[in-house]
């Protein structure tokens, strides 16, 4: 079998994982939204649409394995510095350890259209998704780990951990001080926004929480703009989180 072929796999992979949890989670809307009030507000909404929002997480998956370091056209095209700082060079990528970054990728990039969505509509990051997401990343890191032949698994884990620790604290801070900072559910979605882009390089998690920041800032201003008013503005972090883990991930092995 090509060389190439043995390391493009996973994109495929990726995809079809994706593609059966995006398909699930779009025919369980009712049971992961767990409330009659929220499923009727976003049947109302032009934006929630499931089967879209399942074939969006796809082309998320499929573009995200198609760029980490050592998988893409740069190796396919025989270049051997194609590397990760993290995991080192594509050579280095076992087949187990391909097929857990698919997995990782593939259910991360189908839930992130659904929860910035949702997130953005009402406001929530429902725990019947989030739960299964943070599950499905922890026992991929948790796997890799202790069977995976790189060192981006434990890396991973780790980041994914300061994350939740730094957002929680920020939680508590807010919750004292009676102010808005993080949501509960940014607490918990932290440990994949962080844990994930880890894969692609160890500087990534610095690059996405600059990025995400910047978004949230931008939309705050664009919120207030509409509004007319900074004091009552309110945003979801959520899709400024999920859009900030995405350009980090594929942006740090590029530009750091």
């Amino acid at each position: 079998m090509d060389i190439g072929v043995l390391h493009v796999w996973p994109i495929g992979v990726s995809a079809l994982i994706s593609a059966g949890f995006g398909l699930l989670l779009s025919r369980s809307t009712s049971w992961w939204t767990a409330d009659d009030g929220h499923v009727g507000v976003l049947a109302r909404s032009h934006a929630f649409r499931p089967l879209p929002l399942a074939v969006l997480g796809i082309v998320l998956a499929t573009v995200a394995t198609l760029l980490f370091p050592g998988i893409g056209p740069a190796f396919v095209a025989g270049s051997s510095t194609a590397s990760n700082p993290v995991a080192g060079s594509s050579a280095g990528l076992g087949a187990f350890d391909a097929f857990l970054l698919a997995l990782s990728l593939g259910t991360a990039a189908a839930a992130t259209p659904f929860l910035v969505v949702v997130d953005f509509v009402i406001h929530r990051l429902p725990d019947r998704i989030m739960y299964p997401l943070i599950g499905a990343e922890l026992l991929v890191l948790a796997l890799g780990s202790l069977l995976g032949e790189s060192q981006m698994w434990v890396l991973a884990l780790i980041a994914g951990g300061a994350g939740v620790l730094f957002f929680g604290i920020l939680h508590l801070i807010g919750r004292v001080m009676h102010a808005r900072t993080m949501g509960l559910g940014d607490v918990k979605l932290a440990f994949v926004v962080f844990g994930v882009p880890t894969l692609f390089s160890v500087w990534a998690p610095a690059l996405v929480l600059i990025i995400m920041m910047l978004i949230a800032g931008l939309a705050a201003l664009l919120s207030a703009a509409a509004r007319r008013s900074l004091k009552t503005t309110t945003i979801a972090f959520g899709p400024a989180m999920l859009s900030g883990m995405w350009f980090g991930s594929v942006l740090a092995p590029i530009l750091l």
